[in-house]
């Protein structure tokens, strides 16, 4: 997984048109530490989008790394803009117009959530035993409903201590967007990575009251 690659395609998103849809630049790092840690190889993304984060991944990564990513999208003007933004690494894509028609011959070890689908119940087919479910923005009704799903699952919110970078599309006063995970049957290697961003996301939170308290403070 090469980092800095990421960042740089995250800043070539930021300015390319649509990108006031895409995801933070935080939750693509963290999606790309978890495809990393857990070494995850078919991946099943819900909204598309303009491809900011199936392209920061796919740019990424080798093949031998991800060997699988399907992706969920049917918005026209988000279709046609994927060839041109995500460049040789779209021949790596396979592309489904609603969850409905994803093929039943895979399952996938990461399933992200990044828009909307009315048959969000057939995740279920899709997802490995111990596979993972990543919900990028506030999306808590569908969170609630996946949760349902899984009873042995636990979650953990993951949150940014920064504030959305000068190169972001988000206003630069406002924190990045975090991503939620959802580990539907949590291994001993999951269990110990979602107590450390339980501890984590703790802190961060105490982190962000202190720094609003201390600007408070100036005025």
């Amino acid at each position: 997984m090469k980092y800095s690659t990421l960042k740089s395609s995250y800043k070539k998103f930021s300015h390319t048109e649509g990108n006031q849809y895409i995801a933070s630049e935080y939750a693509i790092l963290k999606l790309a530490q978890a495809i990393k840690k857990f070494k995850i190889k078919n991946i099943l993304e819900v909204g598309l989008g303009i491809g900011s984060i199936a392209g920061s991944i796919l740019k990424a990564t080798e093949p031998d790394e991800v060997s699988l990513y399907s992706g969920v999208e049917n918005n026209s003007f988000c279709l046609n803009s994927l060839p041109a933004n995500l460049g040789v690494e779209y021949n790596r894509l396979s592309i489904y117009p609603e969850l409905k028609y994803v093929s039943y011959n895979n399952l996938y070890d990461l399933i992200i959530i990044d828009g909307k689908d009315t048959n969000i119940e057939t995740v279920k087919r899709f997802i490995s035993q111990h596979g993972v479910i990543a919900i990028e923005g506030d999306r808590s009704l569908q969170q609630k409903t996946l949760q349902s799903f899984f009873p042995k699952q636990i979650n953990v919110h993951c949150i940014s201590r920064e504030k959305n970078k000068s190169y972001s599309p988000f206003p630069h006063h406002n924190w990045q967007c975090g991503v939620k995970f959802i580990f539907i049957e949590p291994t001993v290697r999951q269990y110990i990575w979602w107590i450390k961003e339980k501890i984590f996301t703790k802190l961060k939170y105490i982190h962000r009251r202190r720094r609003k308290s201390n600007l408070l403070h100036l005025f």
